[in-house]
């Protein structure tokens, strides 16, 4: 693997995915490739797409499964990494749907967790990747998907304000102040 996904690799590595249930009913341990595959790619069409790793860290009803909060500090890892445009994009997307969602399956494994709050934790060890990602991103998706989650998990309102108006015609027109 290239030095690009270092810190992805690094990650990937801190956790043991075999010993987690799958979104699939299978054990996690397959999504280690998975998250590479993913990371490494260069366009769509060249694998896997967002959503078909998706389906392996959120229910279909769109419940925290036991891989989330790991797969979240993977896409962070992601966010820091000299990853494709594409692979931004689409760990960017996963990102806003994991943190959409609204419960957690009532899994022995999480049980007394709060999973909503371990994931937003992660991010906000990672902030600034979103900031960066808002104001430097050749993508428009990429900044609209980094601004939304900023405005789900920020909690000074004021810096995402500033944040607005400093991206101005960078953001969506919806986005726009």
């Amino acid at each position: 693997m290239t030095h690009q996904l270092d810190l992805v690799e690094m990650e990937i590595r801190r956790h043991d995915w075999s010993a987690m249930l799958c979104g699939c009913g299978e054990s996690g341990g397959h999504l280690p490739a998975l998250l590479l595959e993913l990371a490494a790619q260069t366009g769509a069409g060249a694998g896997i797409d967002y959503e078909g790793v998706a389906r392996h860290v959120v229910s279909p009803a769109d419940m925290f499964l036991e891989p989330t909060p790991p797969v979240v500090a993977v896409i962070m890892a992601v966010l820091a990494s000299k990853t494709s445009g594409y692979a931004r994009v689409a760990y960017l997307e996963m990102l806003l749907s994991i943190l959409s969602a609204d419960a957690q399956e009532p899994l022995p494994a999480l049980e007394g967790r709060d999973v909503a709050a371990e994931c937003e934790a992660e991010v906000r060890r990672g902030l600034w990747a979103l900031y960066a990602e808002v104001l430097s991103s050749k993508s428009i998706d990429a900044r609209s998907h980094a601004y939304e989650i900023l405005t789900l998990i920020e909690e000074d309102e004021e810096r995402v304000e500033r944040l607005q108006e400093t991206a101005g015609e960078r953001l969506p027109w919806d986005l726009r102040s």
